[in-house]
């Protein structure tokens, strides 16, 4: 049997893998990545008997259908129409099949499939509340969204937040507001959050703050850059379909209604051509710290400080 498993929230397709490893109760379990190995070294496993004919339980992340090469699309087929016991699951980077490829028919008849969504704020309000009581610890419903608005309502950064207060309280039965704010309340993501709304407001001062306050981390410049430009080509299709309701947008986006609303009132604080010369400028520093290996720190306060 072959899982496919879609989703862009990584820390829940784990815990969706976890399960499976645990219901199906395999202890030969082999890691393959698909950056690095072939998928023809991921068949050929498959298929190796294994000395003590012992079954294997295969897990490839990182796999995409993207720019998959025909006979790759071949060997696929022809070991889906003859599988053997052994299980494979696939963590997919893209976020859905191609439903236009003779493949994916024979994958959706064949395969399990699953596309796990980004959960809305009700769903990790959920989700997050079964993780304590599952631990056997006590949180209130308005500590859970504490920490869902520290982490920003993001699913995959909230889940590792809790997982880290699991720990913090393992024997324990209560959760206390200070446990929350010992643990959570200083983060990176945070202060990245802060960093990018205020480049919108264009609060040069706590601007270079926030900027100063990752690099004291040891937060990637790079990341930073990608994060910012991310958020600026956000407003643009934003401020592009603000037609559109705030719930649509997020559908149409794929994106959290809360970081739909926090950017609706920059759509008329910027002009198309001033993002576009944003998002200009920020592809310029990218490339002349790459390939230039010009000062990257001083590229990006300059950068700050222009607007």
């Amino acid at each position: 049997m072959i899982y496919f498993l879609f989703g862009k929230d990584f820390k829940i397709i784990n815990k969706r893998v976890d399960e499976l490893i645990s219901n199906l109760n395999i202890s030969n379990i082999i890691k393959y990545d698909y950056t690095n190995n072939s998928l023809t070294e991921i068949i050929n496993e498959v298929n190796y008997i294994d000395l003590f004919n012992e079954k294997k339980l295969i897990i490839v992340s990182s796999f995409s259908f993207k720019g998959l090469k025909k006979e790759d699309e071949e060997l696929l087929t022809n070991y889906i129409n003859n599988m053997n016991e052994n299980i494979i699951i696939f963590k997919c980077i893209d976020e859905s099949l191609d439903e236009r490829k003779s493949l994916t028919k024979l994958i959706r008849k064949e395969c399990k499939v699953e596309e796990i969504k980004k959960l809305d704020y009700k769903t990790l309000h959920e989700y997050v509340s079964n993780m304590f009581k599952n631990n056997g610890i006590n949180a209130s419903f308005n500590q859970i969204k504490k920490i869902l608005d520290l982490c920003e309502y993001n699913p995959d950064y909230t889940i590792g937040e809790v997982e880290k207060l699991l720990i913090y309280k393992i024997n324990e039965k209560d959760l206390y507001d200070k446990d929350i704010d010992d643990v959570i309340s200083k983060n990176s993501e945070k202060e990245l959050f802060n960093l990018t709304d205020n480049l919108l407001k264009k609060d040069i001062k706590e601007s270079l703050n926030s900027y100063k306050i990752l690099i004291s981390g040891n937060y990637d410049v790079i990341s930073i850059i990608d994060s910012v430009a991310k958020q600026y080509r956000l407003l643009f299709q934003v401020k592009s379909l603000y037609r559109n309701n705030e719930g649509e947008l997020s559908r149409l986006l794929g994106v959290n209604p809360y970081t739909i609303k926090k950017l609706i009132p920059y759509i008329h604080e910027y002009k198309d051509e001033e993002i576009a010369n944003i998002l200009y400028e920020l592809s310029e520093i990218d490339i002349k710290i790459k390939v230039y290996g010009i000062d990257k720190n001083s590229l990006f306060e300059s950068f700050i400080i222009s607007l």
